[in-house]
């Protein structure tokens, strides 16, 4: 995590956790947390500089000769094309590694890149025809693995998860089985698929107990079976694994609610990441609810520190929303309605669709006197209704559905 928030630390909702975690592989678990979601790395079989780099166009002349005079050599076709992919240049990468497998058809790195690349251009079913010609040839848990990225990108799940179910089997190694398990978890509407996920992260976390991701898929899908104390202790044992390590903190904030009896373990866990993070948006805010919540027994909450740190959240990321609504409540708790009124339109001018603000300045417009304004929320707040019944009716998922599982301030 760096000290600004990167994207997949915004906030989502609770239940969108679920559908959240599909991605989980580009929104923090891998190596890169700034990796663009969808988006695989390329082997690196010869040196390339960065994209813009003073000598890559030197060396995109110098390669681009050395393809042109000859056009028959395999190793100057498959330079050129990685030089390509690794500049994000996909057409002109695919063209080359196109000619490189013509050349040598039976070469395993090319024949690997090329179907990454059309699978990262979206042309599936080139990357699928590929693999399968490679598959025949010689099988590998990374051939298994791509062709599932191929099948669950094309819809075709049943295939997906053969697919992952395979390249697990033959090389049980941690990408293998975080990628069957996180896909399992994600597809947890197929029949078993929970139950499948939730053993295979057991499973992972026995044979790699040091994995931070597999430890947090492990605590989402324990959420997911409605398991809150065991899944908040899991995730709290993922932090412990390195307290510098951003992966767990997205998620243990968000479920912090679940399991009340467990606030106190998750406040002293953020408070750390906060004193390491000083200028991390999310985790400042994270923490902050966090001393919000109060477990039974523990004294009223310091709004004035938890103001504090909303308006910190706020000044190192001005675009978080949920900072803005709860800070808005705090107001609206405190009778400061102007305030309050302010932090509510800000939320809305961030994110239009969420009706939890849109709620709460109508009830604010009412108790004021503005009967217009609060007129003009109650109308956008049926619309809302509308569509997300609409929504609802047609099998796909709600606009609104994180507005309505976000975390409400406890009380």
């Amino acid at each position: 995590m760096y000290e600004k928030a990167p994207g997949w630390l915004r906030v989502v909702g609770i239940a969108s956790l679920l559908t959240h975690f599909a991605t989980m592989a580009a929104l923090g678990l891998q190596s890169d947390p700034g990796a663009a979601a969808g988006s695989h790395p390329y082997p690196m079989h010869s040196p390339a500089p960065s994209a813009g780099g003073p000598s890559a166009q030197g060396l995109e002349v110098a390669l681009l000769a050395a393809a042109k005079q000859n056009p028959n050599d395999f190793a100057a076709q498959q330079r050129l094309g990685e030089f390509y992919l690794q500049q994000n240049r996909l057409p002109d990468g695919i063209l080359h590694l196109e000619r490189a497998q013509q050349l040598k058809p039976l070469d395993y790195d090319s024949g690997y890149d090329l179907s990454l690349a059309y699978l990262n251009s979206g042309d599936t079913v080139k990357a699928s025809t590929q693999l399968h010609k490679m598959i025949a040839q010689r099988e590998t848990a990374d051939l298994d693995n791509l062709l599932a990225q191929v099948n669950d990108k094309s819809g075709d799940y049943k295939s997906a998860v053969t697919g992952y179910y395979r390249a697990a089997e033959l090389d049980p190694s941690e990408g293998n089985i975080f990628d069957l398990a996180s896909f399992l978890l994600q597809h947890k509407n197929y029949e078993g698929f929970l139950g499948n996920a939730l053993t295979f992260f057991r499973y992972g976390v026995q044979k790699y107990p040091r994995s931070a991701k597999l430890t947090v898929g492990l605590g989402v899908t324990l959420y997911a079976e409605n398991n809150y104390d065991d899944a908040v202790e899991t995730l709290c044992a993922a932090a412990d694994l390195d307290p510098t390590d951003p992966k767990p903190f997205q998620f243990l904030g968000k479920v912090s609610t679940a399991s009340p009896t467990l606030i106190p373990q998750i406040r002293k866990r953020l408070e750390k990441f906060v004193q390491l993070y000083t200028n991390n948006g999310p985790a400042i805010y994270y923490y902050a609810m966090s001393l919000w919540q109060r477990s039974a027994g523990e004294p009223a909450a310091d709004l004035d520190t938890i103001k504090h740190l909303l308006k910190q959240a706020i000044a190192a990321d001005p675009n978080f929303y949920e900072a803005h609504y709860q800070l808005g409540i705090l107001y609206q708790d405190q009778q400061k309605y102007p305030d309050a009124i302010q932090e509510f339109n800000q939320t809305l001018k961030l994110r239009p669709d969420y009706n939890r603000a849109h709620y709460r300045l109508f009830l604010l417009y009412s108790r004021t006197h503005q009967k217009q304004l609060a007129d003009e929320h109650l109308a956008i707040l049926k619309q809302i209704k509308q569509e997300d019944t609409a929504a609802e009716e047609t099998g796909h998922e709600p606009g609104d559905a994180q507005a309505n599982q976000t975390t409400e301030t406890p009380r």
